[in-house]
């Protein structure tokens, strides 16, 4: 495989996308093969069909492959909010002298922090930092380089279902990859998505699925909060299936035709011979997204001080397409909606964020994980 290439599978709650794509021009992606599958998706920790799982990750990765012509030893797996757990810990370690702090040495605190958490049912598989600090009670984002004789740290550790890392890495090993390496979507969004600025003030993000939204707390590099509920865009297309009588299929072609700020009696059309009244097709619409706001209020009220005030940021595929709905989603839980999506043309959509979230992660990470990076910033990162 070409050395700049990775190759990336993006889980979601009904549909798997392959994609084997490198670094552009100008911060952009170029997506050498791309192809997306759905499945029947998963509720309680547990895939409803393993083996159909299975049946379009392989039917995914081997379009994007034979578009791209190329076949990876590593894979990069997005882990969705249904099958993490988030746990935050403060840990300092000791120098036997003042020393310069690199990347082994943070390295080394997330290790040692780690040790008390271990336990069967969950692996770890991301460490960072809300902040750290030094010994001269300094509080930064990156202390490499500083000279401390301690180094402290609110760390996240964001843990996987060993339920889901079994299936997906035997899955795979079956394929043809030699190596799996699990990335927590909702970290990797925040990261990619969000400015490091706003991440520091800390931010409040909503990924909604088709049939699963995560909702996570973000501060600094690192998750303090995060929720998974069953509740997506399938939810309000079964809304629409019930009102009006009519199937899934026609209900979500009838969602992206939607717009709740439309009044009156016009009709919505799925096409030439079927219509249906907008006022009524908004009324079922806005129940479904009533449903979703249930348990996101109950989140929100919960949240830390530090987010009070802070916009409720909104990517994924299950809403945001579907005009007029960030707005009702606002006036519900009284507070400021935003989309937010990648900033880059032709991919410019809340639909396309987990999956460009996960290509920049990994071209990141595997840089980080190159030899020469570690050997520069002394084997850590």
């Amino acid at each position: 495989m070409a050395n700049k290439s990775v190759s990336i599978l993006d889980v979601r709650s009904m549909s798997v996308t392959a994609v084997i794509g490198t670094a552009g021009v100008n911060n952009t992606f170029v997506f050498k093969g791309s192809q997306s599958q759905n499945y029947d998706g998963y509720e309680d920790g547990k895939f409803y069909d393993a083996e159909g799982l299975k049946r379009a990750v392989y039917a995914a990765l081997q379009s994007a492959e034979g578009s791209a012509g190329e076949h990876a030893g590593t894979i990069y797996v997005g882990v969705p909010g249904e099958f993490t757990k988030i746990v935050d810990k403060k840990h300092l370690i000791a120098f036997p002298a003042p020393k310069r702090i690199a990347g082994g040495d943070i390295d080394a605190l997330y290790k040692d922090g780690y040790g008390s958490l271990e336990e069967s049912s969950f692996e770890n598989i991301h460490a960072s930092a809300l902040y750290f600090i030094t010994s001269d009670a300094r509080k930064v984002s990156d202390p490499t380089g500083i000279v401390s004789s301690t180094l402290q740290a609110n760390v996240c550790y964001i843990l996987a279902s060993v339920y889901f890392t079994d299936l997906l890495r035997q899955m795979l090993r079956e394929y043809g990859f030699r190596k799996t390496v699990f990335v927590p979507a909702s970290y990797a969004q925040a990261v990619y998505l969000l400015s490091e600025e706003r991440r520091k003030a800390g931010a409040v993000l909503l990924d909604v699925g088709a049939i699963s939204s995560t909702i996570s707390v973000i501060y600094g590099d690192g998750i303090l909060k995060e929720s998974t509920f069953w509740a997506g865009e399938g939810h309000i297309a079964a809304e629409l299936c019930a009102g009006l009588e009519i199937s899934y299929e026609d209900a979500t072609e009838l969602l992206k035709k939607s717009n709740l700020f439309r009044s009156g009696m016009a009709d919505v059309r799925l096409d030439e011979e079927r219509g249906y009244a907008a006022e009524k097709v908004n009324e079922y619409i806005k129940a479904g997204l009533d449903k979703l706001c249930e348990p996101l209020s109950a989140f929100l009220d919960e949240c830390p001080a530090l987010v009070a005030n802070r916009p409720l940021l909104m990517t994924g595929e299950g809403v945001t397409g579907i005009r007029g709905a960030a707005e009702h989603i606002s006036r519900r839980i009284s507070r400021e909606t935003e989309i937010v999506a990648p900033e880059i043309p032709y991919y410019n959509k809340p639909s396309m964020s987990s999956r460009i979230s996960l290509l920049d992660y990994a071209l990141k990470r595997r840089k980080k994980d190159g030899f020469l990076y570690r050997l520069i910033n002394g084997f850590g990162g």
